[in-house]
């Protein structure tokens, strides 16, 4: 990621399915960048976010203007389910870095009509295609070892900071969703964003483009 794009704004998309918690993470960013003072619109877009629907939100940085999710222009992609990020690989190009959890759940619809599911190496396969950077982080066994796989968006919130020249810093997305936890999840979602942010440099978990362990 190189900051801010060319017309000084720097676009996140989140792409995940109803259950996830991608418009709460969409939503704890905005929140995080409107404390430190930050410029920024988040939009939301989904469906059956109840049944595991489609869901997407966007976070615009150095903008007041709502950015419209069906257009091109992304800077950095959140996948939290991988099928949907070929739903919205038309909006990833050469200057897009992509932050995919290895988490793959065909839709029911898919078994019932015998349609062919793309596999976890066909998604990313074609992303590299498009996009800059690439990095996998296994979300969901990271969140499990902090103590709730429902903290999967926590631990790619942590690895969204971590990203070189990010605008909000991960100490300031913690208190964002530590105020907004409660109980056990408070401790939960703290280790989760801590694990997001290390993964980063673990090889074991991401994965550059050209598919090389860093």
């Amino acid at each position: 990621m190189k900051g801010a794009c060319a017309n000084g704004r720097l676009v996140v998309l989140f792409a995940g399915v109803g259950g996830q918690g991608g418009l709460s993470a969409a939503r704890f960013l905005g929140e995080a960048g409107h404390r430190l003072g930050l410029a920024l619109t988040v939009s939301q877009l989904h469906g059956m976010s109840q049944r595991g629907g489609a869901v997407q939100a966007s976070v615009c940085f150095g903008s007041d203007q709502v950015v419209a999710l069906g257009r091109a222009g992304v800077d950095v992609l959140v996948v939290l389910e991988l099928l949907e990020a070929l739903r919205v690989a038309d909006r990833v190009d050469g200057h897009t870095t992509v932050l995919c959890n290895r988490w793959l759940s065909p839709p029911p619809a898919a078994a019932l009509s015998r349609q062919k599911v793309p596999t976890e190496d066909e998604v990313l396969d074609a992303l590299r295609k498009r996009a800059g950077t690439v990095r996998v982080v296994d979300a969901v066994k990271l969140a499990e070892r902090a103590g709730s796989r429902g903290a999967a968006n926590a631990v790619m919130l942590g690895a969204l900071t971590a990203l070189p020249g990010f605008p909000v810093p991960a100490e300031a997305l913690a208190r964002v969703v530590s105020a907004a936890s409660t109980g056990r999840m408070v401790g939960v979602n703290e280790r989760a964003l801590a694990f997001g942010a290390a993964a980063l440099g673990e090889g074991a978990i991401a994965s550059e483009k050209a598919g090389a362990a860093v």
